[in-house]
Parts: structure tokens; sequence; C-alpha cells
């Protein structure tokens, strides 16, 4: 017995294996979408033409815009190279303060510093960082 496909419309003579593997993958592909359709699943690649991807037609307000996310990345490149440049003393106080959460009081209990001086630390670690974004 002779087996064939089609391809683009033309039949094509093929082994009996390589025919059963593709009945199998097209009955698979009317399986799903025949369940997709009783689910009523709708995937907005229905909606694609030549000149449109189907997605492309909704529009997510909460979804933050593509200069926003390169800015963001931007910024965060900058200030891990700013933070590169830092003291050994300062990088501690960025990694303990923002890291780890740990409160101004709780780094003064433990390093034994009073917590104004940590705090005037902090502050001038602020400007200098900013002042470094900045440029």
């Amino acid at each position: 017995m002779d087996y064939y496909i089609r391809v683009r419309d033309i039949p094509v003579k093929v082994t009996e294996e390589i025919y059963k593997v593709y009945c199998q993958g097209a009955r698979k592909e009317r399986y799903f979408r025949e369940s997709d359709y009783r689910n009523k699943t709708f995937f907005y690649d229905a909606l694609d033409t030549e000149d449109r991807n189907g997605s492309e037609m909704f529009w997510d307000p909460a979804a933050e815009s593509v200069e926003t996310i390169a800015e963001k990345r931007w910024l965060l490149e900058k200030l891990r190279d700013i933070i590169k440049g830092l003291s050994k003393e300062e990088k501690e106080l960025i990694v303990r303060l923002y890291l780890y959460e740990e409160s101004l009081r709780a780094i003064a209990r433990s390093s034994g510093v009073p917590v104004t001086t940590l705090q005037a630390r902090h502050q001038r670690l602020l400007k200098k960082l900013r002042k470094e974004i900045e440029k």
C-alpha cells in the first residue's frame, strides 16, 4: 500500500512509518484545537494579519513603558559602577541599610558607632551618590 501526505496541496509519497508519525501529529494538533474550542480558549495570534501582530492590539495600562524600563536599567548599572568606587565602610553601610534592611540603631549597637554619626555618614553618602548619578 502507498502512503501520501499533502505538502502545499501536492501529494508526496512517504513510508508507512512517516505517514503514521505525521497522522499522530496532525491528530494531536486537531485535539488541542478542539479542546481550546470546548474550553473557550482564545489566542491573540488568531487576530494576526500581514500588517499587525494580534497581541499588539491590546495595551496594558499598568505595564511599564519600554523607556521607563530602559531608564531604570541604565540607572541601576550606573549605581553599581558608583558603588564599586565607594570605600569599604560606605559599602558596608549601604549593604546593611538597604540589602539587609537593618536600622541605624541596630547598626550602631553592633558596631559601637553612635547613631548620630551613622546618620551623618548616611546623609553624606546619599548626597555623594546623588551627585555621582547626576553627572
